[in-house]
């Protein structure tokens, strides 16, 4: 068999050798920390500083990095310790991935590796290998087209959100699938540029919904009279989450349409709905849109002023694919569009693969087996560890 990191690296290379005209470097490219992840021995480069576009495109093509990666901040000397940089600013970021999400089993393929004796299962009893009992076990998630629309809804209302209550204006806004699981969102010239740490953390707990008491202190305070609360319960059309609670509210608990009902009526609905069920009814109701409707960002991405961040559309050493810019997100399908290698077909050992999609070919299930793969499928498997290449493309 060839060896995978060499096969990997030759493959990385020729692409960023065939494409380097589809590289483009962030804004400020002299101001940020350039890192890199190599095959073999694996292991992170950073602290670099890259004066323009040309350097990029040589680092990428003479190094054939696994990984790529930018600092979201700003610096007076990128190439300098942490400690002895001059911070100047930085984007803000956001990452939603499917593992932050409420698990469905239809978004994500889980296969499970014994770094003891490499067997191979996709049931995990008791966290333990069921061939020889070993703990030490390697995960694999795979993620599914339903898995990845999830995603992008997710991101989508994040967008939302940051424009209508920040007022983010929607030109500032990047969205790139990551290359893996999910999706970026990066804001940049904006003027939460120089925002610290703490007001980084604010913003993550108002996306996500954290220590949000209004409703159940003071809505669902059981000292008001049902006519009294039906009076002061927010109304849909309220802004922020106010508004957007009170929507699913009426949408998802009471069930009703909301085209243009008027006030009066609303207040009508709410008024027989709280005479009819129990405080702590209305309360789990309440609790359970909170955490429906909250974003699940990923807080230790947003909150960390010194992120270094995937470069836009360089390859994901995990997967193959691109980390890709959205330029239409409504028509963005990442396990389309996201696809970097050929067609050309490349014969590799698949230890074993479940079936899955790539550029609207289904592939699999294999299990110990040589199979005849197009080269973006067969390189896609090889990343994660569950084949090996058998030849050169």
């Amino acid at each position: 068999m060839i060896e995978k990191n060499n096969f990997l690296k030759k493959a990385f290379r020729r692409y960023y050798y065939e494409n380097i005209n589809k590289i483009y470097a962030p804004q400020r490219l002299s101001e940020r920390e350039i890192g890199y992840l190599t095959f073999y021995p694996e292991k992170m480069i950073r602290h670099i500083t890259l004066k323009n576009e040309g350097e990029l495109k040589a680092l990428l093509i003479h190094e054939a990095p696994k990984s790529v990666y930018y600092s979201t901040a700003y610096y007076d000397d990128p190439s300098a310790p942490i400690n002895a940089r001059i911070w100047k600013g930085a984007d803000l970021v956001f990452d939603i991935d499917l593992d932050h999400l409420p698990f469905k089993e239809t978004n994500m393929i889980f296969i499970y590796i014994c770094n003891n004796c490499n067997s191979i299962f996709t049931n995990l009893d008791n966290k333990k290998c069921s061939s020889c009992g070993s703990e030490k076990i390697s995960t694999i998630s795979i993620p599914t087209k339903e898995g990845l629309e999830y995603a992008k809804d997710e991101i989508i209302r994040l967008m939302n959100i940051l424009i209508e209550d920040f007022g983010i204006s929607k030109d500032k806004i990047k969205i790139y699938f990551s290359g893996k699981r999910g999706y970026h969102l990066t804001v940049e010239n904006s003027f939460y540029e120089d925002s610290d740490q703490h007001f980084r953390l604010e913003l993550s707990d108002y996306l996500t919904l954290n220590g949000f008491k209004l409703l159940t202190t003071t809505i669902l305070n059981r000292n008001i009279p049902i006519n009294e609360l039906s009076q002061i319960f927010p109304l849909p059309y309220e802004k922020g989450w106010i508004g957007r609670i009170s929507k699913s509210f009426f949408e998802n608990v009471i069930g009703i349409k909301l085209e243009s009902p008027n006030d009066a009526y609303l207040r009508t609905l709410l008024q027989k709905y709280f005479s009819t069920v129990p405080y702590k009814e209305l309360k789990l109701s309440l609790e359970k849109i909170i955490d429906e409707i909250k974003i699940r960002i990923d807080v230790n991405v947003t909150t960390d002023i010194h992120r270094i961040f995937r470069m836009p559309e360089t390859l994901h050493g995990e997967t193959g694919l691109l980390k890709k810019r959205i330029s239409n997100i409504d028509h963005f399908y990442p396990l389309v569009d996201a696809i970097a290698f050929s067609q050309e077909p490349i014969k590799v050992y698949v230890s074993y693969a479940p079936k899955f999609e790539l550029n609207e070919q289904i592939f699999g299930p294999y299990k110990k087996e040589e199979v005849l793969l197009p080269e973006m499928a067969a390189i896609f498997l090889i990343c994660m560890g569950l084949a090996k290449p058998l030849e050169f493309p």
